[in-house]
């Protein structure tokens, strides 16, 4: 989020005239503030010592905090120690030395008491000036470099396009040229898949990425790379109760993802001689997107002999993106293999932490 402040702000004016003031005496010119702000109190001293009387010592403050904000610690320091004996040295010119202070002690005490703590703030104001500049530059750093990550991401997006679409037309090349039924069946049913790819690829990176997407479509658009195979394996029967509802963008890839393996793991080991069918359903339930994956074959499970391990790639990727989903996955055999993902409908939502829970008997999300 890039915040913007009002050039019309008083207050942000005001600051950014200060510090603008502080830098330019105290921070580029400090030796050059000591000696004004000395000049100006020896003057008033001298000039006005007679009529202030005893007053007169406190315009040695004036030297004392230009020490301190122009030198740190140390020049506040070295200052209030030098201030009382400058106050008496002045006071011996003018002939009244009865104009010091009647405590010399107190008063050395405070001149080291206000320069050593205006100068510690001041060093305290200084390091956290160059802390802001440097979370200024780090931040005008990250910036770009997103500016670049989002340059290359739309470039490699636009790549990934072109390619897909010199790939359909090598394919539709390749069975304009072939006399050969099965080739030329195979060859629809191949670009029906990119052409399903390429939906899918344009409704999560198009151009103008959007903030929402309609669940139904983008998971049709999804599943219609398995709908191409019809007749080769098991159909596919969707159903998605979303209530009108949309999925979050940052939601909706690692979602098609998800959904992606889970039928390409039951188009694997949940097909049947006959196909069968694989059944997919998207609910919204309370707070909660529930997803099911149901197959009629053998049964699958990644944690059994029979089936691939829980360190498999698929199951992996799986488990990764529940995770960042703020979800959980359970696999189950119930007349084949049924897969529940549950998660957040809010990714921000604390609610449901990322966990996995699989399970061979128990069905329950």
């Amino acid at each position: 989020m890039r915040l913007r402040l009002r050039k019309g702000n008083p207050r942000i004016t005001q600051s950014g005239r200060i510090l603008a003031v502080h830098k330019a005496l105290f921070v580029d010119r400090p030796l050059l503030s000591l000696a004004a702000a000395a000049a100006v109190y020896v003057f008033i001293v001298l000039a006005f010592g007679l009529r202030l009387e005893i007053s007169s010592n406190y315009f040695v403050l004036l030297p004392v905090l230009a020490a301190a904000l122009g030198y740190g610690l140390f020049g506040g320091l070295l200052a209030g120690a030098l201030g009382l004996p400058a106050n008496l040295a002045l006071f011996a010119l003018l002939g009244r030395p009865d104009f010091s202070p009647a405590s010399k002690f107190i008063a050395e005490l405070s001149g080291l008491l206000v320069g050593g703590a205006s100068g510690y703030l001041a060093e305290y104001f200084r390091r956290l000036q160059d802390e802001i500049a440097r979370r200024i530059r780090t931040e005008e750093s990250l910036r770009k470099a997103l500016e670049e990550k989002e340059a290359l991401l739309l470039e490699l997006n636009h790549r990934v396009k072109n390619n897909l679409n010199v790939i359909k037309s090598l394919i539709q090349l390749q069975r304009n040229r072939s006399e050969n039924p099965e080739f030329r069946d195979a060859a629809d049913r191949l670009l029906a898949r990119v052409f399903a790819i390429a939906r899918a690829h344009d409704r999560m990176f198009g151009e103008a990425e959007p903030a929402e997407i309609d669940p139904v479509e983008y998971l049709e658009d999804i599943l219609a790379v398995y709908d191409s195979e019809a007749g080769l394996g098991p159909r596919i029967e969707a159903t998605v109760r979303s209530e009108g509802l949309r999925l979050p963008a940052e939601t909706a890839v690692p979602l098609g993802l998800i959904l992606n393996e889970a039928v390409a793991n039951a188009w694997k080991y949940g097909a049947r001689p006959t196909g069968g069918a694989i059944r997919v359903s998207l609910d919204r339930v309370g707070d909660s997107w529930v997803l099911e994956v149901r197959d009629e074959g053998p049964g699958f499970n990644p944690d059994t002999p029979d089936g691939p391990r829980a360190g498999g790639l698929g199951v992996r990727i799986i488990r990764s993106l529940a995770a960042r989903l703020g979800g959980a996955v359970s696999w189950s055999r119930d007349g084949g293999t049924r897969f529940l993902l549950e998660f957040p409908a809010d990714p921000r939502s604390p609610r449901a932490g990322p966990g996995v829970r699989d399970s061979q008997n128990d069905p329950s999300p």
